[in-house]
């Protein structure tokens, strides 16, 4: 039998606000589909960011689909349909960086600091005047042990502290900032000799 309210029926097509307020009173199946194809791309890129392999995120992001589903009823949102879509998506956002840390908690990796000399260090600081691209960036970020991908989006994308960081990962507050020193400067090497590559291609 249909119970669905008559309120809902009309409503169609649906929106963002409606299939919200879909979702939160009726439960329904085609509410939950609506947003479910409207940011799925957007969570598995978040996913994606932590979790290298694509098999692995997807299961981030239905996991987490499952916790926005369960916890929409405690999703407060505004009346205007573009200020909803962008608090709901850091929302989202936020549940699924969460997931995705548990998944790498799980699997109870032992971290071992990379041998960087500080030499190496100084070698690659970047200067005032370079800047690496935000699309150079999250394609080096996979060259990156797990960790250290983990830290870096954490402090620099999603803005926590190095506190709440070693809360979530459960590691000392000093580690994580070695962590990120240390992605920072592997980064710097990875980008550098990337143009390096790149320039003895162009003149060969």
């Amino acid at each position: 039998m249909n119970i669905l309210p008559k309120y809902f029926k009309k409503r169609d097509p649906l929106t963002l606000k409606s299939a919200l307020e879909e979702c939160v009173l009726a439960n329904t199946e085609r509410s939950k589909s609506y947003i479910y194809k409207k940011f799925y791309g957007y969570l598995m890129a978040v996913a994606l960011r932590y979790v290298k392999d694509e098999m692995e995120a997807e299961d981030v992001v239905n996991e987490s689909f499952v916790k926005v589903f369960r916890k929409v009823v405690d999703f407060s949102f505004d009346e205007d349909e573009l200020v909803i879509e962008k608090t709901f998506k850091a929302w989202m956002a936020r549940i699924t960086v969460n997931t995705s840390i548990d998944k790498i908690r799980a699997k109870k990796e032992t971290y071992a600091l990379d041998e960087i000399h500080e030499g190496e260090l100084l070698h690659h600081a970047v200067s005032s005047s370079t800047r690496l691209e935000e699309n150079d960036i999250l394609q080096l970020l996979y060259e990156l042990p797990e960790i250290q991908r983990s830290i870096f989006n954490l402090y620099e994308i999603e803005g926590y502290s190095h506190e709440e960081i070693g809360k979530v990962l459960n590691i000392p507050e000093s580690t994580s900032r070695t962590y990120l020193t240390r992605a920072k400067a592997r980064l710097r090497k990875l980008y550098t000799d990337q143009f390096a590559v790149l320039d003895n291609i162009n003149h060969s």
